[in-house]
């Protein structure tokens, strides 16, 4: 390698046993629009036990800037990570698992963007394949933000990003090595503490996050309740070690209270363990919470996680656990209401509300305030002060977003939300909050003010209710799912199924008395 020209960017790949996984990384790694001059792609094969190292060995024989290393089993990313990240000589290093894949100009753009802006670290948009991504970092491109400005950039703490090699090497930023739970979490936020700058691309998907079966991931090991919240203490040292007390720290810090405390003991996620496992994560939670956040870090909730606060604090755990079967039968039924053109935008009228367990998510006037109407396991668990939603409600909103057919790329549109009260069922003067949500879609700034890519696209919208949410596909003629489609000159028309148009073409009277009905119906 002596004498070898230095790489714009170094991909580095931790490998263990992917089998045939590995087939669409290592394809969309070759066919990268970045010239192969300009790239390293360093493979760690961690110890793999099936045909993977051999298959890499003859890869590095066939293509000049593929490097193996091949490690004893570790047992988890860290280490080979470091590994690779020792060996490249790029300027600036990318991180990729095995069971991922890249967009064609995902290297490309994003060194592009890291020059432009002078950019320490840039965070690519991510694709989910049956994995959560936040919506909210990819609403834009962003230049140079920091934590401090910015805190939406703890949402996504995974190592997927691009990242300048000197800014690891000078802070001495690494994985943490071993069986250890958030090791991404203390190498991300470590390097965003130190970085003068991070940039958001998030008008060309660069990372798709695939779900695989658990033993076909190579970071997939059993939830441990006790190691797992030791972990979580060490992300809030590095918090605390990087800030003062106030404000920021506060702000920062409340990030794990939010997902990966109070998001592991409600909704679906709670229910979906077993009740042994449920009242572990229950104890550990609880125990790290009294430890680390005062009661005060409610004050920067919503309604639903408040409620969950109070109950964990409470040692409530029945009543925390019927709090979390409302939650996971939380439905909306979202419905176009009208699509329109307004110049060379379409605007989309979109009404919801939210049910749980066959009754409107509903709120009772008391004293001037609007209060929640929980459920009668909750009604004795939770004082009238805990479920004033008198702020919340008016900040209720329906945010439409569409999904491509062909990649699953996600754009949020922009628009405004106008939340209706209006009487719902039950004793007194309940009301429930009607969503009507109207979006914006320019196709030639959709995709976070880039052209939407021609094909189509599925149309949701998640609807949230002081705090209670749930996304779900907005219904649209025939109550069949909304799907758009954008032609290739950027003209966007509705997509509507053989049922739809059979149904308008052959009896159109019923077309008609069936959209009357529906629209009585969600009045």
């Amino acid at each position: 390698m002596v004498g070898a020209p230095v790489p714009k960017v170094s991909v580095i790949v931790p490998v263990y046993n992917p089998g045939n996984h590995i087939d669409d990384l290592i394809d969309s790694l070759l066919g990268q629009s970045l010239p192969s001059e300009d790239v390293e792609l360093i493979f760690v094969d961690d110890g793999s036990t099936d045909a993977t190292p051999q298959r890499l060995d003859a890869l590095a024989a066939q293509h000049s800037h593929v490097r193996i290393e091949h490690i004893p089993n570790s047992g988890w990313p860290g280490r080979p990570r470091n590994v690779g990240l020792d060996m490249a000589r790029g300027e600036f290093v990318v991180f990729v698992d095995n069971d991922d894949w890249l967009g064609r100009e995902a290297l490309e753009r994003l060194h592009a963007t890291a020059l432009r802006d002078d950019a320490d670290v840039v965070v690519g948009k991510v694709v989910g394949h049956g994995k959560f991504v936040p919506r909210g970092i990819f609403t834009a491109n962003r230049r140079h933000v920091t934590l401090a400005e910015w805190p939406a950039l703890l949402g996504l703490l995974t190592p997927h990003k691009l990242f300048r090699r000197t800014l690891l090497d000078e802070h001495g930023i690494r994985f943490p090595e071993g069986r250890r739970r958030l090791e991404d979490h203390m190498f991300v936020v470590h390097a965003y503490f130190h970085a003068r700058g991070v940039s958001v691309l998030a008008d060309y998907p660069c990372y798709h996050w695939v779900r695989r079966d658990a033993d076909a991931n190579a970071s997939y090991r059993p939830f441990e309740a006790v190691g797992y919240y030791q972990n979580v203490r060490e992300v809030l040292d590095l918090v605390e070690e990087h800030t003062e007390p106030g404000p920021l720290r506060d702000r920062l810090s409340a990030h794990w209270y939010r997902g990966k405390m109070l998001g592991r003991v409600g909704g679906p996620y709670f229910l979906r363990r077993d009740p042994d496992h449920r009242r572990e994560l229950h104890r550990e939670v609880r125990r790290l919470a009294l430890e680390r956040y005062t009661p005060q870090v409610d004050a920067v909730l919503p309604l639903n996680l408040r409620l969950r606060s109070r109950l964990l604090r409470d040692a409530t755990y029945e009543s925390l656990e019927a709090l979390a079967a409302v939650e996971d039968d939380l439905r909306a039924k979202p419905i176009l209401r009208h699509l329109r053109r307004e110049g060379d935008e379409v605007v989309l009228r979109v009404e919801a509300a939210l049910a749980s367990r066959g009754e409107p998510l509903s709120f009772v006037r008391r004293a001037g305030r609007l209060l929640w109407v929980p459920p009668a396991p909750l009604q004795d668990a939770l004082p009238p002060e805990a479920l004033d939603a008198t702020q919340e409600l008016p900040a209720s909103r329906a945010q439409v977003f569409l999904r491509s057919t062909a990649d699953r790329s996600e754009y949020v549109l922009p628009g405004e939300t106008e939340v209706r009260l209006e009487d719902a069922r039950g004793p007194g003067e309940r009301v429930r909050a009607v969503l009507v949500a109207e979006a914006r879609l320019a196709s030639d700034t959709a995709a976070a003010g880039s052209p939407l890519p021609p094909g189509d696209w599925e149309v949701f919208a998640v609807v949230t209710v002081a705090g209670f949410s749930t996304a779900r596909r907005v219904r649209g003629r025939g109550d069949d799912p909304l799907t758009l489609t954008v032609d290739p000159a950027g003209r966007v028309v509705e997509r509507r199924s053989p049922r739809s148009r059979r149904v308008a073409h052959r009896v159109p009277w019923a077309a008609r008395l069936a959209r009357r009905a529906r629209a009585a119906i969600g009045r």
